[in-house]
C-alpha cells in the first residue's frame, strides 16, 4: 500500500489556516520527510484548495450546511458546530482513505475549549511558508493583469456586514488615489477581496479581484497568493490580506487595533510594515494616502 499523511478537516477562519496549518504541508512534504513516497491528502473548503495547491496530492471538498452564514469560523473551530460532528468528519475521512493508503498520520486541529484559540497549537518549526497555487490561478491572472511594467500595490479594503472594525472612508481613498497622477503613473493598485466582505469601488477605475470568474481550478485564496509574487506593496486595515503579504515579504502599511500582534506575532519573516494604531477605525483617508504615497516613493525607480 502507498504511504499517506492526511490533514484536515479543517472548520476554522481564512488567515488561521493559510498562515497556521497549511504550511504544515510544505514542511512535511520539503523537510521532514522529503525523500520519501508519500501522499498528502487535504479536507478542507473548495475556496480554500490553493492554499495547499500543487503540494498537495488529492484535495477533498469540505462541505457543512450553514457555512459563513448560521456557522461562522472562530480560530481553529466554527462556532456552535458540535464537537461530535467534526470528530465524525474527521474519522470518516480516515476510514475512507485508509482502505486505499498506508495513513502514516492523521493531522487536523484540536477545536476543544482553550485549544480552538491557541495560535502556537501547531509550533512555528513545523511551518514552511511555501505556497504552489494551481496553474488555472496564474493562467486567468495572466488575462486580467495589465502587461506593463508598473509595480502592483495590493489594496486590502475589509468589509463585513455588522463588523466593528469597518472603515468608512475607502471611497474616498480611492478618489485621492486615482486623482494623483504620479502615482498612477508609477503603480497599478488591485483591490483585493470577496464578494460580500469587501469594499469595491463603485467608479470601477481600478483592477478588481473579485470580478475574476474563476475555474473549476481556480479560488479567490489562488488568484491572492498569485497577486503577492508579483506584488511590490499591501495597503489596507487589519485583516488577513495584509497577514498573508508579510508572508511573502512584501511590504506593508496597515491600521487598526492590535499592533504588536500585527507587527510581530504574525511577521514571521520580519517583513517590513507601518502600522497605525487607530482603535476606532477612523483615520482620515489624507492621512493615510499620505503615508502610503511616502512609502511607495522608494518604488519608482525599480
Amino acid at each position: 500500500m502507498e504511504k499517506a499523511i492526511l490533514m484536515g478537516p479543517f472548520i476554522g477562519e481564512m488567515y488561521w489556516e493559510c498562515g497556521r496549518f497549511a504550511p504544515i504541508l510544505p514542511y512535511l512534504r520539503f523537510k521532514k520527510h522529503r525523500k520519501q513516497k508519500i501522499k498528502y491528502i487535504i479536507l478542507t473548503r473548495p475556496e480554500r484548495f490553493d492554499m495547499y495547491g500543487k503540494l498537495a496530492d488529492i484535495l477533498v471538498p469540505l462541505k457543512i450546511n450553514g457555512d459563513y452564514k448560521i456557522l461562522q469560523p472562530n480560530c481553529f473551530r466554527l462556532n456552535h458546530y458540535p464537537i461530535k460532528e467534526y470528530n465524525n468528519l474527521a474519522n470518516n475521512f480516515y476510514k475512507k482513505y485508509s482502505k486505499r493508503f498506508n495513513i502514516l498520520q492523521h493531522i487536523y486541529p484540536n477545536i476543544n475549549k482553550g485549544r480552538f484559540c491557541n495560535k502556537n497549537q501547531y509550533p512555528r518549526k513545523m511551518m514552511m511558508y511555501k505556497y504552489s497555487p494551481r496553474d488555472e490561478n496564474y493562467e486567468l491572472l495572466n488575462k486580467f493583469l495589465p502587461t506593463d511594467k508598473k509595480k502592483l500595490v495590493l489594496l486590502a479594503p475589509r468589509f463585513r456586514k455588522g463588523f466593528k472594525r469597518n472603515w468608512p472612508r475607502w471611497p474616498e481613498f480611492y478618489d485621492l488615489i486615482y486623482k494623483n497622477e504620479e502615482l498612477n503613473k508609477h503603480f497599478n493598485f488591485v483591490i483585493c477581496g470577496k464578494e460580500g466582505e469587501y469594499v469595491s469601488d463603485k467608479k470601477d477605475r481600478f483592477l478588481d479581484m473579485a470580478k475574476i470568474e474563476v475555474g473549476k481550478n481556480s479560488s479567490r485564496i489562488g488568484l491572492l497568493l498569485g497577486l503577492m509574487e508579483k506584488a511590490s506593496f499591501v495597503c489596507g486595515s487589519q485583516s488577513a490580506i495584509p497577514n498573508i503579504g508579510l508572508l511573502y515579504n512584501v511590504e506593508v502599511l496597515e491600521f487598526g487595533c492590535q499592533k504588536n500582534l500585527h507587527t510581530i506575532t504574525y511577521n514571521v519573516k520580519k517583513t517590513p510594515i507601518t502600522f497605525i494604531e487607530n482603535k476606532k477605525y477612523n483615520i482620515e483617508s489624507q492621512v493615510l494616502f499620505n503615508k502610503m504615497k511616502k512609502l511607495l516613493n522608494k518604488y519608482k525607480g525599480e
